[in-house]
């Protein structure tokens, strides 16, 4: 990644290769199509080539600064005029449109705590351990905070 943050044409060769695979299975996940997930995996690479000059020297885990750059890609391509705004259009079984306003609505009653945990993890992918030191709690406690929020608002068991 250093030699990729000095622009060496190679260098992006070798982490595409390395990376490319689980970087691909993660935006396959996340838009549910194989052919969003490629658009969405060059996307990805394009704008780590044109950017090169910003990858950390160090400090920094490589495949989450990847990922992150490919989800906000992702996030970017689910609200696209292409998808009319719609979350879950392509999925089977979508809720409905009362289903969805539950939804909002049980966003609109978390705390701003939760609401700003919750941003942060799923829309702007901090790791947890970013999220800890930028709210000073214990990566332990905002890993099951997290868990807790989710599993709640799924109806799952604690």
């Amino acid at each position: 990644m250093r030699a990729l943050g000095q622009g060496h044409a190679e260098a992006m060769k070798q982490v595409f290769a390395l990376t490319s695979p689980k970087i691909y299975g993660k935006l396959v996940a996340l838009l549910k199509a194989p052919e969003l997930a490629q658009r969405a995996l060059t996307t990805t690479y394009l704008r780590l080539w044109k950017n090169h000059a910003s990858i950390p020297a160090s400090g920094c885990d490589y495949m989450h600064f990847i990922a992150a750059i490919a989800h906000q890609i992702a996030i970017d391509i689910r609200f696209s005029d292409a998808s009319n705004g719609e979350l879950l259009h392509h999925m089977p079984n979508a809720p409905s449109d009362g289903a969805h306003q539950m939804d909002v609505s049980a966003l609109k009653e978390l705390s701003e705590a939760d609401r700003d945990m919750l941003t942060a993890a799923y829309l702007k992918f901090e790791s947890i351990e970013q999220i800890a030191s930028r709210t000073g709690v214990p990566a332990a406690d905002v890993r099951a905070r997290l868990a807790e929020i989710a599993c709640s608002r799924s109806g799952g068991a604690q």
